[in-house]
C-alpha cells in the first residue's frame, strides 16, 4: 500500500523526434494567417505530441469548416467598393481552429512539459505559415469573390 505513494502519476512520454510548440502560441498564426495556417500548424503540433487520430480529425474538420465559413461569409458581404471587415472573418475562423487545437493538445503538452520537455520556438514556422498559407488563403478568397 505504501508503494503506491511513490508511483509516478505522469507516465513517461514517448521520446519526441521534434519538440512540440506551445498550443497557446498557435493562436497568433491562426489569427493572422487564418484557418488554413492555424490548421496546418495545429496538425503538425498534434503529430509531434502524439494526439490521437480522432482529435486530429476534429482539428482538420474545424479548419475545413472555418475556411468554408470564411468563403461563404466573404461572398455574402463582399461588395465592390464596400469596406467590409473581410479580414476579421478570417481572424475569427482562425481563432475557432485554435480553440479546438488548444482543447485537444493542452493535456498532452502539459504532460510533455512536466516530464522535462522544452517547447520549440514557433517564430519561423508561424511566420512562414502566416505569409505563405495566409497569402494563399487571401488569393483563394479573392478568386472566389471575383467569380
Amino acid at each position: 500500500m505504501a508503494d503506491d505513494l511513490f508511483t509516478p502519476t505522469i507516465a513517461p512520454a514517448a521520446e519526441a523526434r521534434r519538440p512540440p510548440w506551445r498550443p497557446q502560441s498557435l493562436l497568433y498564426p491562426a489569427v493572422f494567417g487564418g484557418p488554413t495556417a492555424g490548421t496546418v500548424l495545429a496538425l503538425l503540433n498534434g503529430r509531434r505530441l502524439g494526439v490521437p487520430r480522432r482529435e486530429q480529425l476534429a482539428v482538420l474538420g474545424t479548419g475545413s469548416a472555418g475556411l468554408a465559413a470564411r468563403l461563404v461569409v466573404t461572398l455574402a458581404i463582399f461588395d465592390d467598393g464596400a469596406d467590409r471587415p473581410v479580414r476579421l472573418v478570417g481572424a475569427l475562423a482562425g481563432g475557432l481552429v485554435w480553440l479546438v487545437a488548444a482543447a485537444t493538445q493542452k493535456r498532452r503538452f502539459r504532460a510533455y512539459e512536466l516530464s522535462g520537455g522544452e517547447p520549440a520556438s514557433l517564430w519561423l514556422p508561424g511566420l512562414g505559415a502566416v505569409l505563405v498559407l495566409g497569402f494563399a488563403e487571401a488569393i483563394l478568397v479573392l478568386l472566389v469573390a471575383a467569380a
